[in-house]
């Protein structure tokens, strides 16, 4: 039963899709960069040279659909540059049939192990093992290897000629549309105050940080969005503080007038956080709509402090905080100043580099769920190349390019594109078939017409959903070799489903042979975000012990707050694949989503004391009693993540200590609503803190039965 809803589950997959990842603009630029070698092998009578040319933009095109500029432009001269000296090795040691096996294992390894590097090595490396398994197919003699590798070259090139001319012609920002992707989820996060739309604006900040850490942007329009990303950053303190309110656990667990005028005070935010997040590379750019959008900023802030004003308590001093931030942007982005990056924005090349190369390293150990991917891949390529040498098909080098490409680090991935693969590809072939046989082209326009859709849809649909995307390849692919080759669609067709379903088939059974579930991992996972979670508390701890100590900044605890938003991301994603898999955890599922529950519902807190600290509400250090709770927590967190760890039940460590902390706790606790709010938070966290540890072992407890 286990197996088979779960095995239902990742099929499901199959048609998950994401619209902000339809990407038009790059389709089509990349479709021309396709078409236009093709069509000026056509006319020049090199028909050859153009499928050459336009294989390598075809290719190098997937290495720029998204992104910012430098990080698509980075990315795609790589890709290019790997695929002119994989395709030079390739179309000379295609003719020797264990040597182009060995070199495509090799690739295969390499592209395996890039993916530890970041998103784009990996896209990189698959890029190259591709072209490499392509040209093997026609070994070429040395001259007319270096010749096709020179038409690769030019293809890869004129590609990323065509989106530097159409990016400088268009005033689309991946850097805005980042930021501008946080205002949005802020704002839909003060509307709707859920664990996935709290856990939304945690990977947009990730991804926005990001972002605007790799661009080429200048120097004014960059610094003014970062500006704007720490302003929706230090909104967001506020607006978990409020949200806490609004959901009672301020003050009891009953709500409260408090309560509702939270509620009131949220909804009137997420229209004014919505309505500067649609401004966003207007505030950045300085456009001719600057002074409209500059007096939306003092409007909002007017508005709030109205609203402030008709409030009390932590409710007036929270909108009337989101009210000073705003009109500190509006000064910030208004006056004229020399602009400066964060320190971490500065990075030089040579310190990317040596963090790509220690990060690419740290994976050479069979503890690297990575290292094992690559052996995988490389084991895969192997395969697939003797198999596609052994049959006897014109296109069987299809079933090592298919395996190639489905085959993923998780279990998830790799079976749920494998379904969309051979679900896409028969659609494609269906598709495409009745097309070319429908219809009488004498002309040639039709079909013409033909790779041009399919070839933008195809760079469209790469990011937006898989089976779409293998849909549109491969008809462009069957659509381009009736075209060129003059091959019959149904030949066309017959060969690419048989080598899709094999390849798919290959990648299955080398990943089943040697799997590596998620449920082996899990526990690292999760004790990592713990382990973020606890060093984000000491932070704040320790300034609450002596706030005189440091100055209240929203950039005081930024990298411990990155470290947990990434972490407690990569623990969401993680536990999702874990429950798609077709085999039991060692953990309750349920239980290790209440850890994950819990480090949000921390998170929060900790969120809502900063704001309070940045209202300068907090001058005097903490009491004795409130720091024997924080210790508490402390040593809860590091129990939790030593439990989670070491997969094995913990004594309670100092039980004097335990003891004076649940006195304190208790005291405070008999009456709650007349603490002040740092006392109420820490005992909220403490109560947290110990629940997960009691449910922890309990767990393992139940598993050794």
């Amino acid at each position: 039963m286990l197996l088979r809803r779960r095995t239902w589950r990742s099929i499901n997959t199959v048609t998950d899709h994401d619209p902000g990842n339809l990407r038009i603009v790059p389709g089509i630029r990349n479709a021309f960069g396709v078409v236009l070698p093709l069509v000026f092998g056509l006319i020049s009578q090199h028909v050859l040279s153009g499928v050459g040319i336009s294989a390598g933009a075809l290719v190098s095109g997937f290495a720029g659909t998204a992104g910012t500029a430098r990080r698509r432009t980075r990315t795609m001269l790589l890709a290019t540059l790997w695929m002119t000296v994989t395709t030079l090795v390739g179309a000379i040691a295609g003719a020797h049939t264990w040597l182009i096996v060995l070199l495509t294992m090799v690739s295969g390894w390499i592209a395996g192990m890039m993916i530890g590097v970041s998103a784009a090595a990996g896209q990189v490396g698959l890029l190259s093992t591709n072209a490499l398994i392509l040209i093997s197919t026609s070994p070429q003699s040395p001259s007319g290897a270096f010749y096709r590798a020179g038409l690769v070259l030019a293809g890869g090139l004129l590609q990323m000629a065509i989106m530097i001319v159409v990016d400088l012609c268009t005033t689309d920002s991946a850097e805005a549309d980042a930021v501008t992707q946080v205002y949005n989820r802020l704002a839909t996060y003060a509307r709707d105050r859920t664990r996935d739309t709290d856990l939304a604006v945690a990977t947009a900040l990730v991804d926005a940080d990001a972002t605007l850490r790799d661009s080429y942007m200048r120097m004014p329009a960059r610094a003014k969005l970062y500006r704007l990303l720490n302003a929706a950053e230090q909104v967001r303190f506020y607006v978990v503080a409020l949200v806490e309110m609004a959901k009672g656990r301020a003050y009891t667990s009953q709500r409260d007038e408090s309560s509702t005028a939270a509620l009131n005070a949220l909804r009137r935010v997420s229209s004014i956080v919505e309505q500067v997040g649609g401004d966003v590379w207007a505030f950045a750019a300085g456009r001719n709509r600057t002074l409209s959008t500059f007096e939306l900023l003092v409007q909002a802030a007017s508005e709030l402090e109205e609203l402030a004003e008709q409030m009390q308590g932590d409710v007036c001093a929270h909108v009337r905080a989101i009210a000073v931030a705003l009109r500190q942007l509006h000064r910030d982005l208004s006056e004229r100043t020399v602009w400066h990056l964060p320190a971490e924005a500065r990075e030089s090349i040579g310190r990317r580099l040596k963090k790509a190369a220690n990060s690419f390293l740290s994976h050479l150990t069979f503890h690297s769920a990575t290292f094992r991917h690559a052996l995988r891949a490389s084991g895969a390529m192997g395969l697939g190349m003797l198999a596609a040498r052994a049959l006897p098909w014109q296109h069987a080098y299809w079933l090592p390019l298919t395996a190639n490409i489905i085959l993923r680090p998780d279990f998830t991935a790799t079976f749920g594109r494998g379904i969309a693969r051979v679900i896409g590809t028969v659609a494609g072939i269906l598709l495409a078939t009745v097309l070319m046989v429908g219809v009488h082209d004498k002309t040639g326009m039709f079909g013409s017409l033909l790779i041009v859709v399919f070839a933008a849809a195809m760079y469209m649909l790469v990011n937006f959903n898989y089976a779409l995307f293998s849909c549109a390849l491969t008809a462009e692919t069957v659509v381009l070799l009736s075209f060129f080759e003059r091959a019959p669609a149904f030949v066309t067709m017959e060969d690419r489903l048989l080598d899709t379903v094999l390849g798919s088939f290959l990648a299955f059974l080398v990943y089943l042979v040697w799997p590596t579930w998620q449920y082996r991992e899990i526990h690292s996972v999760i004790a990592d975000a713990v382990a973020a979670q606890r060093t984000y508390f000491h932070a704040v701890f320790k300034t609450l012990r002596d706030p005189q100590g440091t100055s209240p900044s929203p950039r005081n605890f930024q990298s411990q707050r990155s470290a947990v938003r990434v972490s407690r991301t990569n623990a969401a994603v993680a536990i999702r694949q874990m429950l798609n898999e077709p085999v039991g955890p060692t953990w309750n599922p349920h239980t290790l989503l209440g850890v994950l529950v819990a480090i949000h519902r921390l998170s929060d807190t900790l969120l809502s004391i900063e704001a309070y600290v940045l209202e300068r509400r907090i001058e005097e250090p903490i009491g004795e009693d409130v720091v024997e709770i924080g210790l508490d927590i402390e040593r809860g967190l590091n129990l939790i993540e030593t439990i989670i760890r070491r997969n094995a039940t913990e004594t309670l460590g100092d039980k004097r200590g335990r003891e004076r902390a649940v006195t304190a706790a208790f005291a405070i606790d008999v009456d709650l609503a007349q603490q002040d709010v740092i006392a109420r938070a820490f005992v909220r966290m403490d109560n947290t803190a110990w629940t997960i540890v009691r449910m922890l072992q309990m767990d393992i407890v139940a598993s050794n039965i």
